[in-house]
């Protein structure tokens, strides 16, 4: 079966067009820290060339397991590779002032912020919550959703494969 020309360049055209709003959604959806300021996600990345984040929510045991278990880890993995560990919420309204007594109840000593508008979360369409991805140059470049125990050791070799390209 051909495609005619011009149906394969309006294909085209319509990707590059897609992969380019997404690109301008991430650089905008903006994040609450901890300490309440809300910034641009482009704003707090901008120094960092290897990002991990983990879209979590206080209602998921499975993304609290996996980020106990990133967080059990988490000195040792700074010491194999450099990279910026942030945990995003995706809690909204009431369920957002959870966040804070789950950090404390768990100890986390990463980064935490919400996606206050979940720009974010549309932006990398993060659905599948544990849902991990690696950033390196303002692009996802890996991503992986849902959580057993061991998985966050693939995220390490992914990083370190990731920060050696």
């Amino acid at each position: 079966m051909r495609f005619p020309k011009k149906l394969v360049a309006v294909f085209c055209f319509l990707c590059i067009a897609i992969v380019a709003e997404a690109q301008s959604a991430l650089s905008t959806a903006t994040l609450r820290n901890m300490k309440n300021v809300v910034a641009p996600f482009s704003t707090i990345t901008k120094k960092d060339s290897l990002i991990l984040i983990c879209f979590w929510a206080t209602s998921s045991d499975e993304s609290i397991n996996e980020l106990n278990a990133i967080n059990a880890k988490i000195e040792q993995w700074k010491e194999a590779v450099k990279f910026r560990m942030m945990a995003v919420s995706v809690d909204e309204g009431k369920a957002a002032n959870k966040v804070r007594p789950t950090i404390n109840m768990n100890g986390w000593t990463f980064e935490v912020f919400v996606d206050i508008n979940g720009d974010l979360r549309k932006a990398v369409n993060a659905n599948n919550l544990p849902q991990a991805m690696i950033i390196k140059g303002d692009k996802v470049v890996y991503q992986q959703s849902g959580f057993e125990p061991g998985s966050e050791n693939y995220l390490l070799q992914k990083l370190q494969a990731i920060a050696r390209e």
